[in-house]
């Protein structure tokens, strides 16, 4: 008989109830068989609320010693006020999306990071040796990670990198997934961070979006014949005609890349628009000279310190005066100096915000709390356009 998680907190919470009992009167006689038999159901309790038998504030007893049990049962009073809190939010949970978030969020929480590293790694060995094999090709396929997992090496630094980032930063994640506007962009966020550390390529291809353009979902944006769109990291002009195939006809659109090879094609791509500005700068926090190297990939060329082609960077309020409305970012990184570049005109016109999320890890959620920051009145949703990607990639963070 299958039981809905509904009956298993309520069993849960049964033996919960049952132990404390145990508990209140082993502090009287400290049974060392009872401790241990206690010590039993708290692993197991542990294991079906956050995946593993021992949490990460829980410390090494020595059960011998009379004063350690003392020790250990005013633990397990610690432990159980913590199961008593998982339970009663998730028993609240109204669907499997919140349950989702919170079995990922109180697991990043409560265990340790070596902990959940070592599980991540056994589980990627697991996977199939074809499918392994293709994550050596990571590097090669996406140029925004600088970690790889490599098990011919024994280099698992991309796995270390993104489980580092989610036990560091599990508030943040809480506070993205609170802001998230619809239960579409809350599955998106939750199937991300999981396929970080279970891998299951089917169930985030799942996520990808489907019915409309990467950056022009109408059920989040309204644009009119008024609109002045930026476009940065415009590439060959792909995204600004999916806008105009999307919503028809606009004021002007305003499209920065790069990559010098690029922008030729560009500039050709886009001559039979109208009202349309070609713009060979780079977009960030302040006016300067950084430089690329043209790898031949044009979507995939960042901006450093060095490079073999020096290219102008601006902010967005020094290089346009007038109010715009909508602002599209894809810049390899620089989608948080860009933004701080752009803080008049976000605090003064509130532009729609379209913004690549990934090329960093911590983006995810830096960028959302960034924009809040720099404004309060946004509302924030997520989409995945990934389309058979091995990593996740190419989802948008919508701020309207």
């Amino acid at each position: 008989m299958a039981y809905t998680m509904k009956e298993k907190f309520e069993q849960v919470t049964s033996i919960i109830n049952q132990l404390k009992i145990l508990i209140e009167r082993e502090l009287d006689v400290l049974d060392i068989n009872s401790i241990q038999e206690i010590q039993l159901v708290v692993m197991e309790i542990n294991k079906f609320l956050y995946h593993y038998e021992k949490l990460s504030f829980q410390k090494e007893y020595n059960l011998d010693n009379i004063k350690h049990r003392k020790c250990y049962i005013y633990e397990v009073n610690e432990i159980i006020s913590v199961w008593e809190d998982s339970i009663s939010k998730r028993d609240l949970a109204p669907n499997n999306i919140d349950e989702d978030f919170f079995d990922i969020y109180e697991y990043f929480k409560y265990i340790e990071e070596e902990v959940i590293y070592n599980i991540t790694v056994t589980k990627f060995l697991e996977l199939p040796e074809e499918l392994k094999n293709e994550f050596l090709t990571l590097p090669k396929r996406y140029s925004f990670l600088k970690n790889k997992i490599d098990y011919l090496n024994n280099d698992y630094s991309l796995i270390a990198e993104h489980i580092s980032l989610m036990c560091t930063s599990i508030d943040e994640y809480k506070w993205i997934y609170d802001h998230l506007e619809d239960y579409r962009s809350k599955k998106v966020l939750n199937g991300i961070i999981k396929y970080w550390f279970n891998f299951d390529i089917v169930s985030m291809h799942k996520l990808c979006e489907t019915l409309y353009s990467d950056y022009f979902d109408l059920d989040i944006l309204e644009c009119t014949k008024n609109e002045v769109l930026v476009d940065m990291g415009a590439y060959i002009g792909d995204s600004a005609f999916d806008f105009v195939n999307t919503f028809g006809d606009y004021a002007k659109i305003y499209a920065y890349e790069v990559t010098p090879r690029t922008f030729e094609v560009l500039k050709k791509n886009l001559e039979q628009l109208k009202n349309i500005y070609p713009i060979q700068k780079g977009l960030g926090l302040e006016e300067s000279v950084m430089y690329i190297t043209d790898t031949g990939n044009g979507a995939g060329n960042t901006v450093s310190y060095k490079g073999t082609i020096a290219v102008p960077i601006v902010s967005l309020d020094e290089d346009i005066q007038e109010p715009v409305s909508l602002i599209k970012m894809d810049i390899e990184g620089a989608e948080k100096d860009a933004l701080l570049g752009s803080i008049r005109h976000i605090k003064e016109e509130k532009p729609k915000l379209l913004i690549s999320a990934y090329h960093i890890p911590n983006d995810l959620f830096q960028i959302p709390k960034l924009v809040n920051e720099i404004r309060d009145d946004y509302k924030f949703y997520l989409r995945f356009n990934g389309h058979n990607c091995l990593w996740p990639c190419d989802y948008v963070l919508f701020a309207v």
